[in-house]
């Protein structure tokens, strides 16, 4: 078996970005931008008020106080959307509200609060310097100026500021259609009570969970019983994706066909089999361009594999440069066993100590035990060469709940803190 990390780094040199597609803006929230955007224009395109004020001449005011204030003509009143039609003289004032154009000869504007009267003579309580509260033409931007750079993973200002371009559509990486596959006799799906030996099909709806909060799209096919003719033929369906997820059937049972299904349809191994706790038996490998993973069958190794592998080939797929689960690092609130020789990911949840985070294990840490899974807020990582953390040694801890790019660490951080060497 690999360790951890290896797979990690043998999953990330296996996959690569998506092609481009084209859509609106409204939709591209999350997206990771696929061209380059420069202005069109200065914005704003003309000087204008900060505030609800006059725009007046700074000199005119220079002996201003509220002793003895200056009086000044208002010779229009200039809304927002509006362009002004008089120039503004000596004596003179343009009332001006938030967002509308500085009249010409203007050189400051003056917050209604430091003025009294309302009419067409009003009384001005304070100096000003020559371009108070104005905001100057190209103060956001200049024509040309580069706005945003391919790579870039649309934020809402982004939106904001891709509509103040004009850009209704944008060019974005394609986020990957992942197909789950499901396998096994005992599986009934979430609508039909489970009698005898049966489950509940709960991981395809895990799955397809994490698959959306990753910012992909689940597709979830019909369960392939433990046949291998319907195990092969839905695998040949999900191949016609960008990403398979398979759950069970790739141990050495006498029911696991994945393996044997997945060679027929020339599937390349990478590597089968991970010296971690949950998800020993994950297998991956690639049909043409497209990324396989045989996942375990049991709930927590299922979720627990995607987590450390498929979502960071997810992420990176669409575009995204980080891909990593976040990180945190925490103190143990007591003792944890670890499995020998293995990456164990032991699922805590976490409290705020009077020094830093605290990480207790949510419960049974069984493959097959859900609950404990969403209970946790994270993954803590014990290495694979201690048997036992002592309460109070550090750790570091994989946060759970993250969507795509949201803090999350780079491509080359690995598990055990050593780096991706490229």
């Amino acid at each position: 078996m690999i360790s951890a990390d290896q797979a990690l780094q043998i999953v990330l040199e296996n996959v690569a970005p998506l092609g481009v597609e084209r859509i609106p803006i409204v939709e591209a929230l999350g997206r990771v931008l696929a061209e380059d955007i420069s202005s069109p224009r200065d914005i704003p395109g003309f000087d204008n008020s900060a505030m609800d004020g006059y725009a007046v001449r700074a000199a005119d005011l220079a002996k201003a106080s509220e002793a003895s204030p200056v009086r000044l003509t208002v010779v229009e009143t200039v809304g927002a959307g509006k362009m002004p039609t008089r120039r503004v003289s000596a004596g003179e004032a343009a009332r001006t509200m938030t967002g509308a154009p500085i009249a010409e000869g203007a050189d400051a504007i003056v917050p209604v609060e430091r003025t009294r009267g309302s009419g067409a003579l009003v009384e001005f309580l304070v100096p000003v310097e020559k371009g108070a509260s104005i905001r100057p033409r190209g103060e956001d931007l200049r024509l040309g100026e580069l706005v945003m750079s391919a790579g870039k993973t649309l934020k809402p200002a982004d939106l904001g500021m891709l509509a103040s371009v004009n850009r209704a559509m944008v060019e974005v990486i394609r986020r990957p259609r992942v197909a789950i596959v499901a396998t096994g006799d005992e599986l009934v799906d979430v609508d039909q009570p489970p009698v005898g030996a049966q489950v509940v099909n709960s991981s395809a709806y895990a799955l397809a969970g994490a698959i959306a909060e990753a910012g992909a799209e689940a597709v979830i096919l019909k369960v392939a019983r433990d046949d291998a003719r319907e195990i092969r033929e839905r695998l040949a369906e999900a191949i016609t994706f960008d990403v398979v997820l398979s759950t069970g059937g790739v141990s050495v049972g006498q029911f696991d066909h994945v393996a044997g299904a997945l060679d027929e349809l020339g599937m390349r191994q990478l590597f089968h089999g991970v010296a971690q706790k949950p998800g020993r038996p994950l297998k991956f490998g690639a049909v043409g361009y497209r990324p396989i993973f045989g996942l375990p069958g049991n709930p927590v190794s299922t979720l627990v594999c995607f987590y450390l592998y498929a979502r960071p080939a997810i992420l990176k797929m669409s575009g995204m440069r980080r891909v990593g689960l976040p990180r945190i690092q925490a103190r143990c609130a007591v003792e944890i066993k670890l499995g020998k020789d293995v990456t164990e990911f032991v699922r805590v949840r976490l409290e705020r100590g009077a020094d830093g985070w605290l990480a207790t294990p949510t419960g049974g840490q069984g493959s097959g035990i859900l609950s404990s899974l969403s209970r946790a807020d994270g993954l803590l990582v014990g290495p694979s060469t201690e048997t036992l953390l002592k309460a109070g040694a550090q750790a570091t801890v994989l946060l759970l709940g993250a969507g795509g790019d949201g803090g999350a660490v780079a491509a080359d951080e690995l598990f055990e803190g050593r780096r991706h060497s490229q």
